[in-house]
């Protein structure tokens, strides 16, 4: 009887963390407030055209989906853009996309780009100038017919 107590002692504590780790699972989705604010297309007008935007939500994952549509022309690119307190974050990828923060202010969406440098050896570098780039971007209106 002593030898099965022992064995059960390492069974409930490994049930125990397993479970821990599903209940903290769940709670990383985005709040319904944030989806809210940043959902939808956005839109900005730039001297050649409109540059357009789209952020959606699947339920229960931790992350927004962006897509940069463009002007249209060319084909939409799809980043995931993690929480980090109340603004979104695309962290920089190798010939991909650069530093991005995404931020909804009084009804508008403000894109903040900072470049990224690459050495050799894929680790990233602090691009020398590490200013932000911002665009404001507002909401499209729904089409009507």
């Amino acid at each position: 009887m002593a030898k099965y107590k022992l064995t059960m002692k390492p069974l409930l504590i490994i049930f125990l963390l397993l479970s821990a780790k599903l209940s903290f699972a769940q709670t990383g989705a985005v709040p319904k407030g944030l989806q809210t604010a940043f959902s939808g297309v956005w839109e900005r007008n730039e001297k050649y055209g409109i540059n357009t935007v789209s952020i959606s939500f699947e339920p229960g994952k931790d992350y927004a989906i962006f897509k940069d549509i463009g002007n249209g022309m060319a084909p939409p690119r799809i980043f995931h853009a993690v929480l980090k307190g109340k603004i979104f974050v695309i962290p920089p990828q190798k010939e991909k996309n650069d530093y991005i923060e995404l931020e909804v202010i009084k009804g508008r969406l403000h894109l903040r780009n900072r470049p990224a440098a690459w050495e050799e050896k894929e680790k990233r570098i602090k691009a020398a100038n590490g200013k932000f780039e911002e665009k404001v971007f507002k909401r499209a209106k729904p089409y009507s017919s």
